[in-house]
């Protein structure tokens, strides 16, 4: 676990209720934080102190638990008048008795202070140098609703929220394997973020799992505000390379299906979406909608995204390419060429409309709803009709990039269509410099860079490289009948000889 900040972690709990009560309202700034709660009290000769933080809690649930805690230490207390007594036998009698789920022993500051923060209602005991906490959090959260992207016309319309409390629920509801495994860290010498390493223990690849779980708890960063991203950024060391090496998803059914497949799922708590990892190149082209359909159908769905795909990255290429070579062009094809000469090389205009688009994408996300209608309809006149006229863009152009932008939504995977969109700048770069040559260079380079890079270890291209059919590629080209599935891939499937 990440160690809290420099003046919490080497600082151990005293037997001195005062001193502890002391040294917390300093740190956590009680009477000037308002929403920081201590609440001191006696019980026969017992003298505590509860901390809370406001906004965790329902009110008329505070009260019934400490009433009934209230009541079951004064029992205890006469139970054992004239007697010692430890404390762990106070949170056993506790636990026996008292109307809610669970009490708990903390013996570090660190972790007194973490759960103050976090929600649970945590009393120091004078005389003692452990405390107890009971998990009294309700969490804010937003309702479920319906996934923002990998929406479907049939199937599930429920989605992850912010609390990763109902993130695993939502999966677990699915997936009521007595094998699955959630695995609770905390990430973040500040933000001490909640993240849950999810796996099922006889079906992921161990080594896997402990490669998972030492980089989480190696994982150095002062908080998680940007949380999945961050995540992989920190774990996966990514740098460079806009491939993405682990998929997001937001929908509960998606996640349990790669926990079938061997893949760990990682949930950060405040984000709607989890971390599935590792993943290949092909994992990213995949959508839901091909599995609440018909095979048939659900092979052509994928063959259309594949599609769209190579449009993305390729049709500018192609199209300056036809463009430097016009005579190369059969006469069924003379819509690819572009028929005036105006001011701004073909590459040029390719390239504004590319930001062009961009801008009109980022103009309309950034806007409040109620001008989002008119910020696209005053982009459609600016980099439509009006471009055409003073001769900035081509006709052809905007149809031609226009169908790109259509191919990269097409895409399941926003991280992969944005990788792909530099990927596309790329190659249409080279190819305006060299043509042939650079097309060439273009699409070695970009297929080198995949062929290199590595998932968490694991080859991107797979199955393409290594070359697999069976159980690889045949399922990469075909939706199959459910029964027909492969279930396992192979590069996910445990070794023998590991638990």
């Amino acid at each position: 676990m990440p160690q809290l900040i420099d003046e919490v972690k080497d600082k151990k709990i005293s037997s001195s209720l005062e001193e502890n009560v002391n040294y917390l309202n300093n740190l956590l700034g009680i009477g000037t934080t308002w929403d920081i709660i201590l609440k001191p009290f006696k019980f026969g000769q017992i003298n505590m102190a509860s901390y809370v933080t406001n906004g965790f809690f329902l009110t008329m649930n505070e009260v019934l638990i400490l009433d009934s805690f209230h009541a079951r230490v004064e029992e205890f207390e006469k139970n054992h008048a004239g007697q010692t007594y430890t404390l762990e036998q106070m949170v056993d009698y506790l636990n026996a008795n008292i109307s809610f789920v669970q009490v708990q022993i903390i013996d570090q500051m660190s972790d007194a202070v973490r759960f103050i923060l976090s929600g649970p209602l945590v009393t120091f005991i004078d005389g003692y140098d452990k405390v107890f906490y009971i998990d009294t959090r309700i969490y804010p959260m937003r309702s479920i609703s319906e996934p923002l992207t990998e929406r479907v016309i049939r199937g599930n319309h429920d989605a992850f929220t912010e609390t990763m409390l109902m993130n695993t629920t939502l999966i677990r509801r699915r997936l009521r394997d007595p094998r699955l495994r959630v695995e609770l860290l905390q990430v973040g010498a500040r933000s001490q973020t909640d993240v849950s390493l999810m796996y099922l223990k006889d079906v992921t690849d161990e080594a896997l799992v402990q490669d998972m779980r030492e980089r989480l708890k190696n994982l150095k960063s002062e908080s998680m505000m940007m949380g999945e991203q961050q995540v992989i950024d920190l774990i996966g060391r990514v740098k460079w390379n806009p491939y993405p090496i682990a998929r997001y998803t937001e929908r509960p059914d998606v996640a349990s299906a790669a926990l079938l497949e061997g893949q760990v799922v990682i949930v950060v708590d405040t984000t709607p979406q989890v971390i599935i990892a590792p993943t290949t190149f092909f994992q990213h082209i995949q959508h839901p909608q091909e599995y609440h359909s018909y095979p048939l159908v659900g092979t052509y769905l994928r063959w259309v995204i594949a599609i769209s795909i190579f449009i993305s990255i390729f049709m500018p290429s192609i199209f300056l390419l036809v463009n430097q070579h016009p005579n190369m062009i059969p006469r069924w094809a003379a819509f690819f060429q572009a028929n005036r000469h105006d001011p701004l090389p073909l590459w040029g205009e390719l390239l504004i409309a590319e930001v062009a688009l961009d801008i009109v994408r980022l103009a309309v996300i950034n806007s409040p709803v109620s001008l989002a209608s008119s910020v696209g309809i005053i982009a459609a006149l600016l980099f439509g009709q009006f471009s055409t006229q003073i001769h900035l863009l081509q006709p052809e152009v905007l149809v031609y990039m226009g169908l790109v932008m259509i191919a990269e939504y097409a895409t399941p995977s926003f991280e992969l269509s944005s990788a792909n969109q530099l990927s596309r700048i790329w190659m249409m770069l080279w190819t305006a410099g060299l043509g042939w040559l650079g097309a060439i260079i273009g699409v070695g380079t970009w297929f080198i860079r995949l062929l290199t890079t590595r998932a968490f270890g694991k080859p991107y291209l797979w199955p393409l490289f290594p070359f697999r059919w069976k159980d690889g590629m045949r399922d990469v080209l075909f939706r199959w009948p459910s029964f027909q599935l492969g279930g396992v891939p192979e590069i996910f499937k445990r070794r023998r000889g590991r638990l």
